[in-house]
């Protein structure tokens, strides 16, 4: 993956970047296919052919890959599970491309240039995606007692991570006060609660053989189309659905699972997905944090990147730099944010208010 933050580096030039790391030790001969994501290159960056784009800085990267480009899919999850899913019944590599460039444009022109893409019918209400967010935040919050203090020490946590990170957006760290004093987004979310616009790219390459990391599972959920129609608006359905499929094609349960890379664009969020994936019961991972066993060497190791709140937020990259972070963890190449214990990861990507979820679970060996 490259950087993340505010870059000068243009679109095409981050995904060159990202594609010759990630290609680097690879024969070019054995990609049979390119799989491409990123949520809104026309919109943001007014790229009318994202994919002739990305074929053309493949190309020019390795020029010896000739291969049919699939995309652009939404999150990097989307596209590793495309991937995947292919590779059941086709030989050869994959090679899994992710790139946003965000930062050029202001927060308030971004949100309604992304609202559209996260759901046209109630984008006409003012249903932004910080307003969606918050929604769900405060149904979760007042269903099962959550103390908003813990939703400071989600952001504490992450910032602290991403310290350790060479590539994160944010290598500072917050104090929870400081979150509590930050400006209201969307009640309750604050600034510090709210992931970052982030420029950057990621890649990966999937086939067989690989320096003994495998995926031992994934999965897909999907919630209904429209967020007022949910049963409940602080569950997200989808991330259940996802991790049930993930768990019993990887014949693992969530006590086995060392490390987490879980989708966290509004703080709140990452205690939503650990219980929807059934690291802990409703209303109870909050418990988890204050108590120590989410830190890089607690009982389950939490989004040692810096997650999306300090990692940063290109959207359709995220899934893919959680996959480098996850590989970093399984190959004992995380540096200062290694978890002493990794063997088994888990990934979670999620498109809009976790209306789309994918769940990916790796292991070492």
């Amino acid at each position: 993956m490259t950087r993340f933050g505010k870059l000068e580096t243009g679109y095409f030039d981050l995904v060159k970047q990202a594609a010759r790391s990630a290609l680097r030790s690879v024969d070019p001969g054995r990609i049979s296919r390119v799989y491409f994501s990123s949520f809104a290159p026309r919109e943001l960056c007014g790229i009318e052919d994202p994919a002739g784009m990305v074929l053309d800085a493949v190309k020019a990267s390795c020029p010896g890959i000739d291969a049919p480009i699939s995309g652009p899919f939404i999150t990097g999850g989307e596209a590793l599970f495309a991937a995947l899913e292919a590779s059941l019944l086709a030989s050869g590599d994959s090679l899994i491309l992710a790139c946003e460039k965000m930062t050029h444009v202001g927060a308030g022109i971004a949100a309604g240039l992304l609202a559209p893409r996260v759901n046209p019918e109630e984008k006409l209400y003012g249903a932004t995606l910080p307003a969606l967010g918050a929604l769900a935040s405060l149904a979760y919050q007042r269903s099962f007692k959550v103390p908003y203090s813990a939703f400071h020490l989600v952001a504490e946590k992450n910032h602290r991570n991403a310290e350790l990170n060479p590539n994160a957006h944010f290598r500072k760290r917050i104090k929870a006060a400081e979150v509590a004093r930050s400006p209201l987004v969307s009640d309750p979310l604050r600034r510090h609660h709210c992931a970052p616009m982030s420029d950057g790219a990621a890649a990966c390459v999937l086939g067989p053989g690989r320096d003994g990391i495998s995926v031992r599972g994934w999965g897909r959920g999907r919630d209904v189309r429209l967020f007022h129609e949910r049963p409940h608006l602080g569950r997200f359905r989808a991330a259940q659905s996802a991790g049930a499929s993930a768990f019993s094609m990887a014949n693992v349960a969530p006590a086995d699972v060392d490390v987490v890379e879980i989708h966290d664009a509004f703080s709140p969020f990452e205690f939503i997905n650990l219980e929807e994936l059934r690291f802990y019961r409703l209303g109870e991972s909050w418990r988890a944090l204050a108590g120590g066993e989410l830190e890089i060497n607690g009982r389950l190791a939490v989004n040692t990147s810096g997650g999306m709140k300090a990692r940063g937020h290109p959207i359709g990259v995220c899934g893919l730099s959680s996959m480098v972070e996850m590989y970093e963890q399984l190959t004992g190449a995380a540096g200062p944010r290694q978890h002493k214990r990794a063997q088994v990861g888990l990934v979670q990507s999620a498109g809009g208010v976790a209306r789309d979820c994918y769940v990916f679970i790796l292991g070492a060996g």
